[in-house]
This record gives structure tokens, C-alpha cells and sequence, in this order.
């Protein structure tokens, strides 16, 4: 049992470098003098307005509003009621908006089709997609978004703050953004979020828009960055400067069932793996275990049990190390208590999710929000 601990230690220790580190140990991009305004790229704001429309107002003067000297917003709804006048308003008020409706014809529930409308009717070359829940991070998040908009980058991932979520499932967020953005940042993406996503309009049309397949459960984000992905074109933003903020209210089952669809539709993706993190949780999980029968077996020799619990504090500290840098350079706050926790919780959390995702009935109703 000792030297089986001290193996699935190494591994775990492994992947806490290689993967969920990387974003703590990552070189931030240098600081380097600011580009004239005439010399930032135009970025188009896409926002798809079927889910949460009543969270659309509060939000969206702070894209409106962003210190940025090209841009657009491009809102696409086929929810607004004939009687709604502030939106013509705020079209009036800021000349930057673009408003765009489905009405007829098109099922309210193909978000794909919302937001293929948003592309086609955008003028710039960088495409940046969030949700009607989402606000910037602050006046300047354009500006340091643009900041990974160079080289050979085609496709940039930020990070979300879930503001209005229990903080098990902010440590969850965070531990899985932690695992995706290791990957990229590897030079192997396999995942990003539709609510803090940019890439290049060719990039879409490129490859033919998104993937047919995709309907109902599935994520066309998720099928399409896996489409589209590879080991030079990714760019993974860094800094609080460059997250935005989720203020649409998360329930235990709403933040499960998006979960399972991230899965599922991890399977259309070409070189993106079926079920995310898996092996490091069964790692994690024999870990546990064997260090758990250590100690009862070396209950009555003191010398040898503290070698299981020198090593249940070693990787404590490694991990405690990753998870305040990495909250320091997110924008997170007061997570560390519940990452401990969900780090032993979220092991059965993981498996109780791979069970659904491999056994539970579709359903045919949209069930991507929250």
C-alpha cells in the first residue's frame, strides 16, 4: 500500500504540473506599449438572446460601453415582444448595436441558427461570443482580450466567474477550467465556453459553420472549437482583466445536466477525448484509497505512517499552490476552503456524471442553460 500511494502520488503530481498547473506557472503575455487605436483589430460582440432575455438589459450597456475604438454589438433574438420598445431605443441611442430577429420558420430552441445569424450579419474579422447572463469584466476587457488577438492564434478561450453560484460550483468551474485550459495551453485543446470564446470569422466559414449533428443536448460550441482546434491556433486569455461575469442563477441540477452535455458532445469532436479528466479522477480516487489502507495498516508503526501523511501534505500544498495562484490570475475569491473539499468530493461527482452521460435518456428540449 506504501509503495502504491507513493505511485498514484507521482502521477497526481504529474498532472498537477503538466495540466492544472499551467495557468499558475503560465508567463503572463509582457506588458508591452499599447497599440494605437487605429491599429487594434474590429471585433464583433455576438450575443444569442433565446435564453435569459430578461437578464438582456442589465447587461448590455457594458458591452455597449467598452473602451474600445472598433467594435460592434450583434444581438439576435426571436423572443422580443411586439410591445417591447426599449430595444429600438438602445439601437437608436448606441449606433454600434445591431439587432437582428428570428420570427418565423425557425424552431426558438436552435441556438446554431441564432447564432449563425449573428456571424453572417457581422462586419469584423474577430467574432467574440458570450450570453444574454454575461457582463465584461470591465470597461477595458475588449482591449485586453485583443491582447492574444496575434501570431497564429485563431481561436482565443477566457475564463467565466459564475457571480451567482453556490461555491461548489464556482470549485468545479474552476477545477475544470483549470483541466482545459492545461490542455491548451499543452498545445492539445479539447474544450472552450461560448460565454467567453473569440475566434476569426474565416475560421467559421472556413470549415463550413457548425457541425450539422449538433441539436437539442449537444453544444455547438464545444463540437465546433473541437472541430476547429489545433496545436498553434489556440490562445488561452489570462488575467481578470479578461474573464466576464455569469449572473444567471445556478441550481445543482441545471449545473449537472449542462455538465453531462459538455460530455456528449465531446463525442462528435475529432481529436478531443469522450470523457474529460477521467483517468486523473480514477487516479485521484486510488490515491485516496490506497493512502486510506496505508494508514490502517501502519496504524500501530508511527515511523511508517507518516510516510502516507507526508504525502497527503505534500500534494496539499501543491495543490493549494495552484489554486490560489491560479483564483489570483481569474479573478476568482474564497474558494480555496471548497477546492479542497470538492478535490475529494468531486471524485464521486466526476463518475456519478460519467454514468449519466453514458446511460441517461436524451432528452429532445434544449437543456444547455443553467
Amino acid at each position: 500500500m506504501l509503495l502504491a500511494s507513493a505511485v498514484f502520488f507521482v502521477v497526481q503530481a504529474a498532472y498537477w504540473w503538466r495540466v492544472f498547473g499551467r495557468i499558475a506557472r503560465c508567463r503572463l503575455p509582457a506588458k508591452t506599449a499599447e497599440a494605437a487605436d487605429g491599429e487594434l483589430p474590429g471585433v464583433s460582440i455576438i450575443i444569442s438572446a433565446q435564453h435569459g432575455y430578461e437578464q438582456l438589459p442589465a447587461n448590455l450597456p457594458a458591452w455597449l460601453e467598452q473602451d474600445y475604438p472598433r467594435f460592434e454589438v450583434v444581438v439576435v433574438d426571436d423572443l422580443l415582444e411586439d410591445d417591447s420598445e426599449w430595444m429600438p431605443a438602445l439601437c437608436a441611442k448606441y449606433r454600434h448595436l445591431v439587432w437582428r430577429t428570428i420570427r418565423d420558420g425557425v424552431s426558438r430552441a436552435d441556438r446554431k441558427m441564432a447564432l449563425g445569424v449573428g456571424i453572417k450579419a457581422a462586419r469584423y474579422d474577430w467574432l467574440l461570443f458570450t450570453d444574454v447572463d454575461c457582463r465584461p469584466s470591465g470597461r477595458r476587457y475588449l482591449r485586453a482580450m485583443q491582447s492574444y488577438f496575434t501570431g497564429t492564434a485563431e481561436l482565443v478561450a477566457g475564463y467565466t466567474l459564475l457571480a451567482d453560484a453556490p461555491k461548489w460550483i464556482r470549485a468545479d468551474h474552476l477545477i475544470q477550467a483549470l483541466y482545459y485550459s492545461g490542455c491548451a495551453l499543452r498545445k492539445r485543446p479539447c474544450m472552450a465556453d461560448n460565454r467567453n470564446l473569440a475566434y476569426r470569422r474565416e475560421l467559421f466559414f472556413a470549415n463550413r459553420g457548425f457541425d450539422v449533428r449538433v441539436g437539442g443536448h449537444l453544444r455547438e460550441d464545444i463540437v465546433f472549437v473541437g472541430k476547429v482546434a489545433t496545436r498553434a491556433n489556440v490562445a488561452v486569455a489570462m488575467g481578470a482583466a479578461t474573464t466576464t461575469v455569469a449572473q444567471r442563477r445556478c441550481t445543482a441540477r441545471g449545473w449537472t445536466r449542462r455538465r453531462v452535455n459538455e460530455w456528449r458532445s465531446l463525442r462528435l469532436n475529432d481529436h478531443g477525448p469522450y470523457y474529460p479528466a477521467t483517468a486523473e479522477s480514477l487516479c485521484r480516487l486510488l490515491f485516496f484509497a490506497s493512502v486510506a489502507a496505508a494508514a490502517v495498516l501502519c496504524a500501530d508503526r508511527p515511523a511508517l505512517l507518516a510516510i502516507p501523511a507526508g504525502l497527503v501534505l505534500l500534494r496539499l500544498a501543491g495543490i493549494t499552490a495552484v489554486f490560489l495562484r491560479s483564483q489570483s490570475r481569474l479573478g476568482e475569491k474564497g474558494l480555496l476552503l471548497m477546492c479542497w473539499l470538492w478535490d475529494i468530493a468531486g471524485v464521486g461527482y466526476h463518475f456519478y456524471l460519467l454514468l449519466l452521460a453514458v446511460f441517461q435518456r436524451h432528452r429532445t428540449r434544449r437543456t444547455w442553460t443553467m
